[in-house]
This record gives structure tokens, sequence and C-alpha cells, in this order.
């Protein structure tokens, strides 16, 4: 079976909300979110996994309910210091990646609190992303990966999709031409048809706080599958 780690892949089409299974085929968890790590030469890469409710909760805080929600979920445990400190695998322990994220190592102990380390995936899709004027151009919509050469290759970010997210995009549907009904897929690519790629090396700026992406709208080009 075809290992997706092995090419190109999108992080939120391809990894976030798959199930993780241990070495012996026992669910550990599920992919709430995912952990990156900035390095000193300037990768960007994915260092773990990130499950559970303090993963999860905050992916909806952009949203008026979401917010609420995550405010009203940390209240109710106020006395647990680590409740909003997701669990983490570290990214090492992976195998392989299919129709689920398979770990090398069994279940016990393979998840452990995250602590204060790197920033999430869900940071980089809540950046709004703007052209050199500060004109909106869209928000980040996925996250490219590709893994370095070598057996200990990083998993790092090469580019972002970028768009106004609208429904369908995590989905896949506006990088696949193959994907669902045909009448369904053609009025869903219509909808994402201003969605594009850009190269993290054509980034112009990329500010975590207080959060925008710059790009030069020349770098954009055709969204492609990955």
């Amino acid at each position: 079976m075809d290992d997706r780690l092995a090419g190109s892949l999108d992080a939120v089409l391809h990894l976030l909300d798959r199930q993780v299974v241990d070495a012996d085929d026992l669910l550990v968890c599920k992919v709430d979110d995912l952990e990156l790590t900035e390095f000193d030469e300037g990768v960007l890469g994915v260092t773990a996994l990130l499950s559970g409710p303090a993963a999860l909760v905050p992916r909806y805080a952009d949203r008026r309910l979401g917010r609420a929600l995550h405010e009203f979920w940390r209240r109710l445990g106020r006395t647990d210091a680590d409740r909003d400190d997701p669990y983490r695998i570290d990214i090492d322990l992976v195998e392989r990646l299919g129709s689920g994220v398979e770990l090398s190592v069994g279940h016990d102990g393979v998840r452990v609190r995250q602590g204060e380390r790197g920033h999430r995936l869900n940071d980089l899709l809540q950046l709004p992303v703007e052209d050199l004027s500060g004109r909106r151009l869209g928000r980040v919509l996925d996250v490219r990966l590709e893994r370095e050469p070598g057996p200990a290759g990083r998993l790092r970010v090469v580019g972002f999709v970028v768009g106004h997210g609208r429904p369908g995009s995590y989905l896949g549907y506006d990088r696949r031409p193959d994907m669902g009904p045909w009448l369904v897929n053609r009025a869903v690519r219509w909808l994402h048809r201003h969605s594009a790629y850009v190269d993290l090396d054509d980034v112009a700026g990329l500010d975590w706080v207080p959060g925008a992406m710059r790009v030069d709208p020349a770098a954009l080009r055709e969204l492609e599958a990955a």
C-alpha cells in the first residue's frame, strides 16, 4: 500500500482528523492538530501530532460559537493546570500514512503533554493572506508538506493553499478534479476558482502575531493536487 509520507501531502486534507494506530494496530487517538517548529536554518517543520480537546476545541475558536465553547470548556477545568495543554506524539514515531496514521511503537506512553513547544497548524489556518499593499486576498486553507530526503528526513512546510475557504476546500474539491460526483465537483471547483498555491520561498512575510501572511500576487499559481 502507498505511503503518503513518501511524496507531497496537504496537512488538512491528508493528516488532520485521521485515526492514529500503534504498531499492534490498536487505536491510539485522532489527529486534532499538528505541532510546527521553526528551525534555525529557516525550515518550518511538523514535529508532532496533537490530540485531545485542548487541540481540537481551539480549531473552532475563530467562530462566535467556537469562542464561547472554548471559554466554557476552559472554565469547567480551572483546577486542572494542564487542561489547555494537548497531548503530543513525536513525528519520528510515525511509520506510515495511509488511510490512517501508523506508528512504529506500541501505544503505552506514546502520548505526552505538549507543554510550551512551537506553533500549531491551526495558527496558520487562522492567518489572513494579504498582498504587499495590505489588500486581503483570502486566508490560508491548507499547508503543503514534503519529507526531506534520508531515513530521518523532516516533514517540512513547502507551501500554502490560499483562498476564501468556501465549502469543499477541506475535502480537496478545489485541487482534485476526480473528487465526488461530476456535477458536484464542477460546482464546488467553480466556487474555488480563486484558490491558489504559493511556495514558502515566495512568501514575503509571515507574522504569527498579530497574524498575517503577505505575498506578491504574481507568486500565486494554479492549485494542483499534492
